[in-house]
């Protein structure tokens, strides 16, 4: 396996889609923050514990997939990559979303957002300011509530909210009116 990215990639100047799927990369080369074409960056299933600094100045970036790595704590400059649609941080129980939420809601731009998988309990209010989300998939996350900020998600068309602790809904359907697939499914709902 392939435990360390080499310096030498940020020779590849044009690289638009970078992939390095369960690898077992135990560190990013921070060369990687110097790659300006850089649109798609997934690092999925490795044993990352940190990112380099740097991630903020991937102003192309439009997609990041994190999941599955033992990633304590998103880099601070996370909220620089505006271009940034979507982000996976699926199956990430070493992640102090206390620290991720400020960063991910400063991503003004995120279409897609995925946390399935890990034990959030509960969603800040600051969840309403990703007003361009149009999928978000939490399930799994030991939800027992819903903020009411989660309304202001208007251009939602997918919401994935199975295998929670949810005993409701409270939501009208003219909150989400683009909403194509609700998934409440393994809820203790009351009727």
């Amino acid at each position: 396996p392939l435990r360390v990215l080499p310096d030498e990639i940020a020779r590849l100047r044009d690289l638009q889609v970078l992939t390095l799927n369960g690898n077992g990369l135990q560190q990013l080369s921070p060369a990687v923050c110097d790659l300006p074409a850089l649109r798609v960056l997934n690092l999925f299933n490795n044993d990352l514990r940190s990112l380099p600094t740097g991630l903020g100045r991937l102003s192309q970036l439009q997609s990041l997939t994190l999941g599955v790595n033992p990633l304590p704590a998103l880099p601070l400059d996370l909220g620089a990559c505006r271009a940034l649609r979507e982000l996976n941080l699926a199956n990430m129980p070493a992640l102090d979303f206390a620290q991720a939420w400020p960063l991910i809601c400063q991503l003004h731009g995120l279409e897609k957002l995925a946390c399935y998988q890990n034990p959030l309990g509960q969603l800040p209010e600051t969840v309403g300011q990703l007003k361009q989300l149009r999928v978000l998939r939490l399930f799994a996350c030991q939800l027992t509530q819903l903020p009411a900020s989660l309304a202001a998600l208007t251009q939602l068309q997918a919401l994935d909210l199975r295998a929670n602790q949810l005993r409701e809904f409270p939501f009208p359907p003219s909150c989400f009116p683009h909403m194509q697939r609700l998934d409440l499914s393994f809820n203790p709902l009351a009727g």
